[in-house]
């Protein structure tokens, strides 16, 4: 039986929602500018039942049954948590693990976590978090996105601010929402443009 092509690993339901919204386009492999790859969140995306600590400290054990069955491992966590080492550490941490054992994996650390996906300076922000366009405005305003920074501090306060005062959706289908209509050339996100690489020398254009 041919093994499938890639199964992901997550921490969490927001980002379980992210990649579904995203892998799930069509033509997905055109915005990430690679080959096409077979993608079905039934076989090849599976949520970690410990969080990121648990995804941390196992991520080899929670990969053991998809050895046999997919060809390549991505495994995608948030950096900060209650007794995170730092982005850096639990990148090599869990590099260290898979080394070895698969031959092609990528690990995807969210620094500081899955919000900072979210935010572009994009009207599909507004209508994916079904808040005004002037959001960002909002949140320069309220000094949660500096004009002169790409992504606001803390993106999950920024966030919860636009929840609090101005009835965002924060919901995870609304990730799952953005995420199918993210601009993939403009995202300034260092873990999500890791990603794409791997995407892209896993399964080149015009192979």
């Amino acid at each position: 039986m041919s093994r499938r092509d890639v199964v992901f690993l997550v921490a969490d339901a927001g980002m379980e929602q992210m990649l579904r919204g995203f892998l799930g386009r069509a033509q997905v492999h055109r915005s990430v500018r690679c080959g096409p790859f077979g993608f079905d969140p039934r076989e090849d995306l599976f949520v970690a039942p410990t969080k990121d600590p648990g995804v941390y400290g196992t991520a080899r054990e929670l990969l053991r049954p998809f050895e046999s069955l997919h060809r390549r491992a991505v495994v995608m966590l948030d950096a900060d948590w209650s007794g995170s080492p730092g982005p850096q550490a639990i990148h090599d941490h869990i590099e260290k693990c898979l080394d070895g054992v698969w031959e092609h994996y990528a690990v995807v650390v969210i620094d500081p976590e899955l919000e900072a996906w979210v935010w572009q300076d994009n009207p599909n922000v507004a209508e994916a978090l079904k808040c005004g366009t002037d959001f960002r405005e909002i949140l320069a305003n309220s000094g949660h996105w500096p004009y002169d920074r790409l992504k606001p501090p803390d993106p999950k306060a920024a966030l919860k601010y636009l929840q609090r005062r101005h009835g965002a959706d924060g919901s995870k289908a609304a990730f799952r929402r953005l995420a199918e209509k993210i601009s993939v050339r403009h995202c300034q996100d260092l873990a999500f443009n890791h990603l794409c690489e791997h995407l892209r020398a896993w399964f080149p254009e015009n192979s």
